[in-house]
């Protein structure tokens, strides 16, 4: 008996709603009338277990990224902001003539024409940052007289803040990229087991009729897809019973 092109689940929504649709059946019915095997099914909710837990974990991780990144985000627009202005006012005291020209080798600043480099990057801000920190101590240590509104330490603050969100935030996204990993791992798996499932209750389930068959095994979460040449063969009742899924 020729069956209908199945269509495997392809979002994680989709891979639960066939995990349980054949659990549920399951718990409804004696093992022995199920259309597959006692293994089967323990095996059924080992994989549930499993692929839920894996998407839980993955979820939490995003979630933990996706809230942690409007923080580092916030700390990272206070940290321009500080080293744009240190930057400007130190180039103001260069106009006014109250630092030389010379000192802004110190903080790498001498070929930029009066001009704040580029902070578009977290490799930017920290960088600039520890320019302006070092630049500065070095300048002072030689007698020069510190820069104020900001001063290099309210910047080496705010610095020091993202560049711990940063840290934190690099590992979250490891953390994140192996969740990410396992569940394209266990996607492919769960499918796979889910596929073999479906293999055994087709084998199982005896009908006499292609429709009583497709109905028996979709109550398991077997999803079909009738093609276009496939639908002209079926009768317009048979239409409106099945459950059926276009297929472009």
């Amino acid at each position: 008996m020729i069956m209908p092109y199945r269509r495997l689940p392809t979002t994680d929504k989709a891979r639960i709603r066939a995990i349980n649709a054949a659990i549920n059946l399951a718990d409804k019915n004696d093992v022995e009338n199920l259309a597959f095997s006692k293994a089967s099914y323990q095996e059924l909710k080992q994989v549930k277990t499993a692929f839920e837990n894996n998407l839980l974990q993955y979820e939490t991780d995003l979630k933990k990224l996706s809230e942690k990144n409007k923080e580092y985000k916030a700390l990272m627009e206070k940290a321009v902001m500080y080293i744009s202005h240190f930057i400007q006012v130190l180039y103001m005291t260069v106009e006014r003539g109250e630092i030389k020209e010379e000192a802004l080798v110190l903080y790498g600043l001498e070929s930029f024409n009066r001009k704040v480099p580029a902070l578009n990057t977290e490799d930017d801000v920290l960088k600039w940052g520890a320019k302006l920190i070092e630049g500065e101590q070095k300048r002072i240590q030689k007698g020069g007289s510190p820069i104020y509104t900001p001063s290099i330490a309210l910047v080496k603050v705010k610095l020091e803040d993202f560049s711990d969100i940063a840290v934190y935030m690099q590992n979250m996204r490891k953390i994140s990229a192996r969740s990410y990993d396992r569940m394209k791992n266990i996607r492919i798996s769960t499918n796979n087991f889910i596929s073999n499932l479906w293999n055994e209750i087709e084998e199982q389930v005896k009908s006499d009729s292609p429709k009583h068959k497709r109905q028996q095994t979709q109550e398991y979460g077997i999803v079909y897809i009738f093609r276009r040449k496939e639908k002209k063969n079926l009768h317009a009742a048979d239409l409106q019973t099945d459950l059926l899924f276009d297929f472009n």
